[in-house]
């Protein structure tokens, strides 16, 4: 696909956007890169959550270059100034619906599959489970309907073709973008019976409440992802109604990856906080200090798997493996 477009100078409000993403996704490839280092080095070894964050971070970085091509292109611009490039924003609008989705879809499949690992009572797996199989059901569909809702298909990119017809498709992206929304906060309301249930201290259960509800700033930027596409007028005027939309759909996905992986990054916390508490023990009396009071987050890592370390996993009445 060649990229001939008239271009135009940069708005503030999308420069920024742009910006704040880059950071975004620096951050996430950084927290992506120690999540796989830490389980690694912890001899925890590569589980399916792990490999589909892994696979998640391209698609990441992918809706940030398509973020990133139309920034010349007129976005925020009046389309009666952008008409000239409306048919390659389009093209790059269907590869981003779909780079968006299967994003979202390994984000949702990795929280699950860490479930899987994290907990052991068979209610809460066969609820993990059954919710799998919603999420890859209501993956496929939201895909299809990218490719199904405009006949023939070359109408969903090409403004010049004049038969057949179109759904709503500005309503597909909220109706999407409502039913992810509601599927992530299922996904992180899924183990909270089980964590408030646990037979632990009060300061442990709220670290583990905790450590599921980081996820809930995904839900707020899907909530506000849904608010921006309600105005945004792909038939009249999509570069100058899409500046929000593009922006929060691009910041979604990369922020959901990490959330879903400072959970394990627990030994990296661990090892931060030991070398603080060791450091200030030093400067009080260093003789005092034992040399060993440093513990290394290397080796069998099994008590750093999460924020929270829980003592005596084998008991029966403990719903948690951290292996």
């Amino acid at each position: 696909m060649a990229l001939y477009y008239v271009s135009f100078p940069l708005l503030p409000p999308v420069r920024t956007h742009f910006v704040v993403n880059c950071a975004l996704v620096f951050l996430m490839l950084v927290v992506v890169a120690l999540r796989l280092y830490l389980r690694v080095s912890t001899k925890q070894g590569l589980g399916w959550d792990d490999a589909l964050v892994m696979f998640s971070a391209p698609h990441g970085v992918g809706m940030l270059v398509i973020q990133g091509l139309w920034l010349p292109m007129g976005i925020g611009y009046p389309i009666s100034e952008t008409m000239a490039n409306i048919p390659l924003i389009l093209k790059l609008l269907l590869a981003y619906e779909v780079i968006y989705a299967v994003a979202i879809t390994l984000i949702k499949l990795s929280m699950l599959c860490f479930y899987l690992r994290l907990f052991v009572n068979r209610s809460m797996r066969i609820a993990t489970k059954a919710t799998i199989a919603f999420v890859v059901i209501w993956s496929t569909a939201n895909i299809l309907q990218i490719f199904l809702i405009c006949r023939p298909f070359s109408k969903t990119y090409d403004p010049t073709v004049t038969e057949g017809s179109c759904g709503d498709q500005v309503g597909s992206f909220i109706a999407l973008g409502a039913s992810n929304a509601v599927t992530d906060m299922a996904i992180l309301l899924l183990p909270m019976s089980t964590v408030l249930g646990l037979k632990v201290a009060a300061k442990t259960k709220a670290a583990l409440v905790g450590v599921f509800a980081v996820g809930l700033l995904t839900v707020v930027v899907a909530i506000l992802r849904i608010l921006s596409l309600t105005s945004v007028d792909l038939g009249g005027d999509l570069t100058g109604t899409m500046v929000y939309a593009d922006f929060l759909s691009t910041t979604e996905p990369n922020l959901g990856i990490i959330c879903v992986s400072l959970p394990l990054l627990g030994p990296l916390f661990s090892w931060v906080h030991r070398r603080k508490g060791s450091s200030a023990r030093a400067g009080k009396d260093t003789r005092n200090t034992p040399r060993s009071g440093v513990r290394r987050f290397k080796g069998s890592g099994k008590s750093f798997d999460s924020f929270v370390r829980l003592e005596d996993l084998s008991r029966s009445d403990t719903a948690l493996r951290l292996s």
